[in-house]
């Protein structure tokens, strides 16, 4: 008997695993709550059109040459189903804790190999889909009907329809993070914030490194050259002076960015609440749309904005997250 669709299902993998790789999956499944997925295998076909063949004729083509794999998942944000987004956003996850729930200090990988994962999904009528060695090259979070939603941009060494896999979908009985649930700590005498967005950019990118024979996809995915990047951006209801002088005399300020859930991790008698906590020494504007000047009340202005590098702490963004899951890596 068939079984139901309508489901995203995750697992880390042990190192990026390409079509046939044996690589290992981990025993942790999260079961995403998406809105959507959208994984496209670009598939490239192998045209000879334009071959000389003694007549005036389009020849048919040869069928697929190669594959590469990409696509984008959206969702909003829930505790436990961010955890895992996180390791492959940002690299490394050292879990600690298990009295009141589990601490995520999750460190920005330096070597070029990414965190990757295995996903298979598919829509509510059937018609299953496995994608691996899946990096997150971009995670872009904002507000969305009053509460915190996240597109992130995938890219993936293998894509394509599979057999059912019988899945049994289980989900985290919380809810997202609503709007209201985030606190902003920010520049001194700064303009009052009327929304924010904050993201993480990777560089990913895929390779054929001619270690598999047979296969036409890619069998590599590696962080490109350039540093990651932590930024976003933040409307202001007028334009104040100081954030427009931080701003040219690129003034650091610390900022930190706390998603408190009302929800306890566990439920019960818990006291300790599902918590994201972005911390940057050194936050920097680095770019301002001032809007029109008319006869209006208010002057509004747009600024963007990076974590960079803070030379006193020695540190540029750090990330933490506090859920009930005590692992997501756990390979036999």
């Amino acid at each position: 008997m068939a079984s139901t669709g309508g489901y995203i299902q995750g697992k880390l993998e042990q190192t990026p695993k390409p079509e046939n790789g044996a690589q290992a999956v981990s025993s942790v499944v999260v079961y995403h709550p998406g809105t959507s997925i959208d994984m496209d295998p670009k598939v490239a076909l192998l045209e000879r059109k334009d071959e000389l063949r003694g007549g005036f004729y389009a020849m048919p083509h040869s069928g697929a040459a190669a594959y590469d794999p990409d696509g984008t998942m959206e969702g909003r944000l829930y505790p436990e189903a961010l955890g895992q987004l996180l390791c492959c956003a940002i690299g490394d996850d050292t879990p600690s804790g298990g009295v009141a729930g589990y601490i995520h200090t999750y460190a920005w990988r330096q070597t070029e190999i990414p965190q990757t994962m295995q996903l298979v999904f598919a829509p509510p009528a059937g018609g299953f889909w496995q994608a691996n060695g899946v990096g997150v090259d971009e995670l872009d979070v904002k507000v969305e009907n009053n509460a915190w939603n996240y597109t992130a941009k995938l890219m993936a060494l293998f894509a394509r329809p599979v057999a059912d896999p019988q899945a049994t979908p289980s989900y985290e009985t919380g809810t997202p993070w609503r709007a209201g649930q985030m606190t902003l700590t920010w520049l001194a005498q700064t303009a009052i914030t009327e929304d924010f967005t904050w993201s993480i950019k990777n560089g990913l990118k895929q390779e054929r490194s001619f270690t598999t024979a047979g296969s036409l996809y890619p069998d590599s995915i590696v962080y490109d050259a350039a540093l990651p990047v932590v930024s976003g951006s933040i409307p202001k209801r007028s334009l104040a002076t100081a954030d427009w002088n931080a701003l040219v005399a690129g003034t650091p300020f610390s900022a930190v960015i706390t998603m408190t859930h009302s929800e306890k991790i566990g439920g019960g008698q818990s006291v300790t609440p599902f918590e994201l906590t972005i911390t940057m020494p050194a936050c920097q504007y680095v770019g301002a749309k001032i809007d029109a000047i008319k006869n209006e009340r208010r002057n509004k202005a747009t600024f963007d904005w990076e974590a960079r590098y803070d030379t006193g702490t020695t540190k540029w963004c750090d990330i933490v997250l506090d859920n009930g899951t005590a692992t997501y890596a756990t390979y036999a």
